[in-house]
């Protein structure tokens, strides 16, 4: 039986650590980046921003959503349950009693004595969400997000260390969050594995919706530029056509005009001398 703890990472830290620094650093990211590409003459250019912003606030929903799903679903008990419980079974027994350690019996039927254990309502309702890890499942989703955005921004400079140690920082703190959970009794090491690669699934399958949705503007933004430069070279390869044609035709009537004239003396020549 193992006993109840206090949390390692409190709720508190776990939204600092896996949504609002996250968040923060990303917005600051990419205001820097647009900021130094000089692009802040108005608000399409701010279009970056507001496009990883958004993504990462709908992976965080939809990664919540699949936690939740799982913990509703299993309903798997955490490690600390009999410290908490202290079941009651429909017979007056307990997991004490020698009649109840014996055999392997799955019971189903049986009452929290809250009053033994002094458990509030808050943790005996939380008893059966254990898998998988809500805590890792935050954390990796946070940290993981920031280090591919990281990598695929290739930030801060090409070729330099400090990009790799602050994706492996993100990676050690959503680490140390996930086994503090087994550490502190809330979660079986199952739960905690569980919850990790939900996380950072999510944020793999989210970040490249982000980047395929860039591209595709990317794409489509620099479609009318090419376009106009296009017909911009026809207009000269046709305007160079229409010059050599006109230099063609002057360069003939100047030389029939010089024949027609020589032609024209002649007869005037011959009708004088008659």
């Amino acid at each position: 039986m193992y006993p109840y703890r206090e949390s390692t990472v409190s709720p508190t830290l776990l939204h600092w650590l896996g949504v609002h620094l996250p968040l923060l650093f990303l917005g600051l990211l990419e205001s820097f980046l647009t900021w130094r590409r000089g692009e802040v003459t108005s608000w399409r250019h701010l279009w970056p921003l507001w496009n990883t912003i958004r993504w990462f606030l709908y992976g965080h929903v939809f990664n919540n959503l699949l936690k939740s799903i799982g913990k509703e679903t299993i309903g798997r008990l955490r490690p600390h349950f009999f410290a908490v419980c202290q079941p009651q079974f429909p017979d007056g027994g307990n997991c004490s009693d020698e009649a109840h350690r014996g055999g392997l019996v799955y019971h189903e039927a049986y009452s929290c004595r809250p009053e033994l254990s002094g458990a509030t309502q808050e943790m005996l309702t939380s008893l059966h969400v254990s898998f998988p890890s809500g805590h890792s499942s935050m954390a990796f989703y946070g940290l993981v997000f920031l280090a591919l955005h990281l990598r695929h921004r290739r930030w801060p400079l090409r070729g330099s260390l400090l990009g790799p140690v602050l994706q492996l920082g993100c990676l050690c703190v959503a680490w140390f969050v996930a086994i503090s959970r087994v550490m502190d009794y809330k979660h079986h090491w199952s739960d905690v594995v569980a919850g990790s690669l939900l996380g950072a699934g999510t944020a793999f399958v989210v970040v490249q919706a982000a980047r395929l949705e860039e591209g595709h503007r990317t794409t489509k933004a620099a479609a009318p530029t090419n376009a106009n430069a296009n017909a911009n070279e026809k207009e000269k390869e046709k305007k160079k056509e229409g010059q050599a044609e006109a230099d063609a035709l002057a360069v003939g009537a100047v030389a029939g005009k010089g024949h027609q004239l020589a032609h024209d003396l002649c007869q005037v020549t011959c009708q004088g001398s008659n």
